[in-house]
C-alpha cells in the first residue's frame, strides 16, 4: 500500500492531508484551552492566574522553540522531526489529561509544546518539498485554511467540550488522532535528501533565550503593569540577548537561523507583514468572546461560534487566493486581503454601544474573507524566496512570527481593552472598548498592507 500511494498521480495531495492534520493540530491547541481555564482553576483549587499558566506554557515554549526546529529539520530531514513531533504531542496530550496536579499540567502542556513545534516548523518545507513550484501557493492555500481552522476552532470546541462533557478531553482527543496522524505520515510521506550539516547549540540557546525573554513579559504585562521592573527588565534583556544571537549567527559557520535569508526583500518584508498581521489576527479571536460575553452577555459556547465566518471563510476562500498567487504577483492578492480585513476591521470599531448580532456577523464576515486573501499568497511569497535547504529555517521562522504575533495581539488586545474600559467604565456594560481595539487594530492591518505592497 506504501509504495501505491508514493507512485500515485495524486500523491501530493495525499501528502498534503497529512500534512493539513498537523498544521491544523499544532495550532488548534494553542487556543482550545482558553475557554477551560476557570474550569481547570476550580478542579485544581487554584487561582485564575495560576491556571492561565496552562495556556501560557505552550504557546512560550512553542514560540522559543520553532527556529531550532526548523534548524534540525534541514539537518536530519523533515518527515523524522514531523513523526517526532506527533509522537511527542500525542503521548503529552494523554499526560495532559491524566496530569494529577496543575503542576503536572503545567508541565505536560509545555512538552504538548516542543511536539506542536515540532509540526508546525516542518509543514511548510515538507510542502514545498513536495509540490512544484506552480502549484505551491494553491497547495500553501490548503495548509492555511488548516492553520486558520485550527486557530478559530479551538475556543469552539473547548467551549463545546466544557459546556457539555469533561474538560479533560480537551487533552484526551488528541491522542488517536495522533495516532492515526502518525501512521498516516510514515506510509505517506517520502523521506527526502537532507543536508548533513552541522548544528549551532549557542546559536540555538540564545535564540531559546532572546524569545522567551521577549514573549513572557509581553503575556505577562497585564498582571504585572507595562512599567514594572520585571517587564521592563525581562524585555531589556530579551532585547540584548537578540542582539548577541545575530552577532553569533554572523560568524558561525553553521548557524540556527540564517541571517542571509533577509537579505531578500522578498522574505524579509513579508515575514515582517506576517508578524503584524498574526498581531491583529490574535487580537480579534482573543477581543471577540470576551466581548461577546462580559459586554453582551452570550454564553461561551455562543460568543465562539462568533469565530465561525473566519473558520469558514478560510476553508474556502485561502486554496483559492493560493492559486491565484500562483498567476499574478503575490503583492497585489495578498495587499488586497490586507485592505479587506482593516475595512472589516473598521466597520466593527463603528458598531454601537448594543451592536445587534446581525450586524457583527457581518462585519466579522469581512474581515474574514480578508484574512484568508493576504495570509496564504504572503505565506508563499515567504516560501518561494527562501532556497530549497534553508526552507526548514525559513519554515520555522515564519512559525515564529505566527506564535510570537500571536503572544503579541493577545498582550496589545488585552492592554487596549482593558485600559478603554476602565477609561470609559463600562465595566460588562458595553461593546465600546472592543471597537476601539478594533480601531488600533484597523491601523494596523493598514501598515500591513503597505508591508505587503512594497516588498517588491
Amino acid at each position: 500500500m506504501r509504495e501505491r500511494i508514493r507512485t500515485s498521480e495524486r500523491y501530493r495531495w495525499y501528502a498534503l492531508a497529512v500534512i493539513m492534520l498537523g498544521s491544523m493540530m499544532g495550532t488548534l491547541d494553542a487556543s482550545i484551552a482558553n475557554v477551560a481555564i476557570p474550569k481547570i482553576a476550580q478542579v485544581y483549587h487554584h487561582s485564575l492566574d495560576d491556571a492561565e499558566w496552562v495556556v501560557l506554557s505552550f504557546m512560550l515554549v512553542s514560540a522559543s522553540t520553532l527556529v531550532l526546529f526548523g534548524r534540525l529539520g534541514d539537518m536530519l530531514g523533515q518527515k523524522r522531526i514531523y513523526l517526532t513531533g506527533f509522537a511527542i504531542f500525542g503521548l503529552s496530550s494523554l499526560s495532559c489529561a491524566l496530569a494529577p496536579s496543575i503542576v503536572w499540567l503545567i508541565a505536560s502542556r509545555a512538552v504538548q509544546a516542543l511536539g506542536a513545534a515540532m509540526l508546525v516548523s516542518s509543514n511548510q518545507a515538507l510542502i514545498v518539498d513536495t509540490f512544484p513550484a506552480q502549484m505551491r501557493g494553491r497547495a500553501i492555500g490548503f495548509n492555511g485554511a488548516a492553520v486558520a481552522v485550527g486557530l478559530s476552532l479551538g475556543p469552539i470546541i473547548g467551549g463545546a467540550i466544557v459546556t457539555f462533557g469533561d474538560w479533560r478531553w480537551i487533552f484526551l482527543i488528541n491522542v488517536p488522532i495522533s495516532i492515526v496522524a502518525l501512521v498516516g505520515a510514515a506510509i505517506v510521506l517520502k523521506r527526502a535528501h537532507h543536508e548533513a550539516s552541522g548544528f549551532d547549540p549557542l546559536g540555538a540557546l540564545l535564540s531559546i533565550a532572546a524569545l522567551f525573554s521577549i514573549s513572557l513579559p509581553l503575556s505577562r504585562a497585564h498582571v504585572w503593569g507595562w512599567t514594572s521592573p520585571w517587564t521592563i527588565g525581562l524585555l531589556a534583556a530579551g532585547c540584548a540577548l537578540l542582539a548577541v544571537f545575530v552577532a553569533v549567527e554572523r560568524r558561525v559557520k553553521v548557524p540556527t537561523l540564517d541571517l542571509a535569508l533577509f537579505k531578500s526583500r522578498v522574505f524579509a518584508f513579508s515575514v515582517l507583514g506576517a508578524l503584524v498581521y498574526f498581531v491583529a489576527l490574535a487580537g480579534l479571536i482573543f477581543i471577540v468572546p470576551v466581548s461577546a460575553q462580559t459586554a453582551l452577555h452570550y454564553s461561551a459556547f455562543t460568543a465562539g461560534f462568533l469565530l465561525m465566518p473566519i473558520t469558514a471563510l478560510n476553508i474556502v476562500l485561502a486554496p483559492l487566493a493560493g492559486a491565484l498567487s500562483d498567476r499574478i504577483p503575490v503583492r497585489y492578492v495578498s495587499t488586497t486581503g490586507a485592505i479587506v480585513v482593516a475595512i472589516g476591521l473598521f466597520l466593527l470599531s463603528r458598531l454601537p454601544p448594543q451592536p445587534p448580532l446581525w450586524e457583527l456577523i457581518a462585519f466579522l464576515v469581512v474581515a474574514g474573507a480578508g484574512t484568508a486573501v493576504f495570509s496564504q499568497p504572503n505565506n508563499s511569497a515567504i516560501m518561494g524566496s527562501a532556497p530549497q535547504n534553508r526552507r526548514g529555517i525559513a519554515a520555522g521562522t515564519l512559525a515564529t512570527a505566527r506564535t510570537t504575533g500571536q503572544l503579541l495581539g493577545v498582550a496589545v488586545a488585552g492592554a487596549v481593552y482593558f485600559t478603554a474600559e476602565a477609561q470609559l467604565k463600562t465595566h460588562g456594560v458595553s461593546f465600546a472598548p472592543a471597537t476601539r481595539y478594533f480601531l488600533v487594530t484597523a491601523c494596523i492591518m493598514i501598515f500591513v498592507a503597505a508591508i505587503s505592497w512594497i516588498r517588491e
